[in-house]
């Protein structure tokens, strides 16, 4: 026995496939918009991570901040608007006061820290609504020079 649909729903199966359709795709594309700006987070942290330890494992005084701040853009070369800003300076301990990396912590050597900070700003490939036109990405590694 066949059952005879009526005129109003002839086409209701197209129509709830189309809207369901373009509800996921939107959350489809954000999915995939967030998930490229997470990438380039983690690229950003690495290229940080990459400049500060090479600026650590160097002797103090022959590595220049345009060396360090070189690697870490390297690093970071997939990443579009990546900037590095790279920072030395010397402690007598941990957490102390910033003192002159030529000067002499008593009987010790001050030690020496290096500092690269990364910053890029990431587009948003799919804009909708409230979610920002870009990402800005940030990262921070501070490390102690053997």
């Amino acid at each position: 026995m066949r059952r005879n649909r009526s005129k109003t729903q002839s086409g209701s199966a197209l129509i709830e496939f189309s809207l369901s359709f373009s509800v996921i795709a939107m959350l489809g594309m954000a999915a995939a918009s967030f998930g490229m700006a997470i990438q380039a987070s983690i690229v950003v942290a690495d290229a940080a991570n990459a400049g500060a330890v090479y600026g650590a494992n160097s002797t103090y005084n022959s590595v220049s901040a345009a060396a360090v701040q070189q690697v870490a853009l390297n690093a970071g070369a997939g990443v579009p608007n990546l900037t590095a800003t790279v920072t030395f300076w010397c402690s007598c301990s941990l957490g102390g006061t910033t003192v002159s990396c030529s000067s002499a912590c008593g009987t010790d050597q001050p030690m020496y820290f290096v500092q690269v900070k990364t910053s890029a700003t990431y587009p948003n490939f799919f804009h909708y609504g409230t979610l920002p036109a870009t990402f800005t990405l940030t990262s921070i590694c501070n490390m102690l020079a053997d």
